[in-house]
């Protein structure tokens, strides 16, 4: 039975196809796999996961058990992919769009190789969940080349994401303070969501 992280990579680059073609080789390295699928070379490209939202997640986790377990790529978790997802908008494994595939047979990656080679990094993860850590660079710092004072241009800023209601509070779970009969957690909770229920109102009435 396949990992979390492993049917997440699967069905992301190869969708419901389970390609009969062979792998021949494959290798992992941050923002690219490299597969060698039957005389084709196929390529599975992605973005890092922003250095900040990692050190965030790694803080985190530190000390929580499996989910320190997780970060360091000692096993899969899906508590991991969903804390980044609902709370960083960051998720472990990217959307099927988010991921470039090429083939030597088919620039578009369009073909069975490409399925092929999802499959067989699937298959390594559930041997090596860092391997899925690596190619998302979670943890690697990568060194720049050239004068290391010299710095490169800002990207252009990200349009704001909206947190769900209680993101924070949810994440952080019971604090062990009663306010009457309920955790302090659950009250703050229910204040922020008629608050945010309030706004909504307000807005809709104005428009």
């Amino acid at each position: 039975m396949r990992g979390p992280w492993a049917r997440s990579v699967l069905t992301a680059v190869a969708g419901d196809v389970r390609p009969d073609a062979h792998v021949d080789a494959i290798d992992v390295e941050v923002g690219r796999v490299t597969a060698q699928v039957e005389g084709c070379e196929v390529t599975l490209t992605v973005g890092r996961v922003p250095p900040r939202i990692w050190a965030a997640m790694a803080a985190y986790a530190r000390g929580r058990g499996a989910l320190e377990d997780a970060v360091e790529g000692r096993m899969q978790s899906s508590h991991l992919e969903h804390l980044l997802e609902e709370d960083w908008g960051e998720p472990l494994v990217p959307r099927p769009r988010a991921i470039g595939r090429t083939c030597t047979c088919d620039e578009r990656g369009d073909c069975e190789h490409v399925a092929a080679a999802g499959l067989a990094f699937a298959d390594a993860i559930d041997g090596d969940p860092g391997l899925l850590l690596r190619w998302r660079g979670c943890g690697v710092d990568l060194q720049p080349s050239g004068d290391p004072w010299t710095g490169s241009a800002l990207p252009e800023p990200a349009e704001p994401r909206v947190m769900p209601v209680g993101a924070v509070l949810k994440r952080l779970g019971p604090s062990g303070i009663s306010v009457g009969d309920e955790d302090l957690a659950d009250v703050l909770l229910a204040a922020y969501e008629a608050f945010a229920g309030d706004k909504a109102s307000a807005a809709a009435s104005s428009g």
